[in-house]
């Protein structure tokens, strides 16, 4: 007979060698394991560093686009060398709609934009997309933007208007309470767009893409919230303080039939945008780029 010693478990009596085989099934299963769970998490990791590396590409594609875009102001000197904000306020993308990126980008150093402008790409053929530009004037002086790649938008002035904002309570005197004020009132606005008899309730993002002031304009406080389709903002609200009372202004951010309610009641509507000449406070154009992914 073979020499086999035996090892008692819970009463029951094992043979070493067929322990020893036991422990030996289960640490080449907990490799086996182990070795797929790292390739797993290598692969994650490569696929996450690509996609970090397209959105990289996309912000430089889009960042190259704004920084083309030559403004000047006419009426006053010290507007004449303005400039757009080095990053977005807001990046988004909506591929279910076509588009891959998106930013909204805000023009003038301080007090309120002077302008925005969207830019956004959509995936054309293999190795290209359409670079589209959307341009809202914010400023009653005439503004000038242009572009060595054809783009020049010469708006009228502005046709936002700011009234005051009924039933607001005393500004805070902080910037933190004047936060939590403006978000309290903005909740009071609901917003909803109509594509070709299609309605969509838009929701309010719960912080402001943009935050200013302006002592010159008697503008303690200001903010732009933005109610979005998905991630796609179609409708801005201006919230902004003087000392002892708010006001609010809406912006067009799209070019669908747009509405706007205060307190459940219609303050603002306006239908499908038509007219997209480079010399309208709202219009859009587009161009074909390479897209290098």
């Amino acid at each position: 007979m073979l020499g086999l010693s035996f090892i008692s478990l819970f009463g029951v009596r094992f043979s070493s060698s067929r322990i020893a085989a036991a422990i030996l099934i289960l640490a080449l299963c907990w490799s086996s394991t182990s070795g797929s769970r790292a390739g797993d998490e290598t692969a994650a990791a490569s696929d996450k560093e690509q996609k970090e590396q397209r959105s990289k590409r996309r912000l430089e594609i889009m960042k190259s686009a704004i920084d083309d875009l030559k403004p000047s102001i006419s009426g006053d000197a010290s507007e004449s060398t303005l400039e757009f904000a080095p990053t977005p306020l807001l990046r988004y993308n909506d591929e279910t709609r076509g588009f891959l990126d998106a930013g909204v980008w805000r023009l003038g150093e301080r007090g309120r934009p002077r302008a925005l402008v969207t830019i956004e790409l959509y995936r054309q053929q293999e190795g290209t997309a359409f670079l589209s530009y959307e341009f809202l004037s914010m400023t009653p002086q005439r503004l000038v933007l242009a572009s060595p790649n054809g783009a020049r938008w010469t708006p009228t002035p502005t046709e936002i208007k700011v009234v005051s904002l009924a039933n607001a309570p005393e500004p805070a005197d902080s910037a933190k309470g004047r936060l939590l004020q403006m978000r309290q009132l903005a909740r009071r606005f609901a917003a909803h767009e109509d594509r070709q008899g299609d309605k969509v309730e838009c929701r309010l993002l719960p912080q402001p893409i943009d935050r200013y002031d302006d002592a010159e304009q008697g503008i303690v406080d200001g903010a732009i919230f933005v109610f979005a389709n998905g991630t796609n903002p179609e409708i801005g609200l201006l919230l902004e303080c003087g000392k002892s009372d708010w006001s609010y202004g809406v912006l067009r951010l799209s070019s669908a039939a747009l509405a706007l309610d205060l307190d459940g009641k219609s303050v603002y509507q306006d239908g499908p945008f038509k007219n997209y000449t480079m010399t309208s406070p709202y219009t859009a154009t587009r161009r074909t780029i390479a897209l290098p992914e």
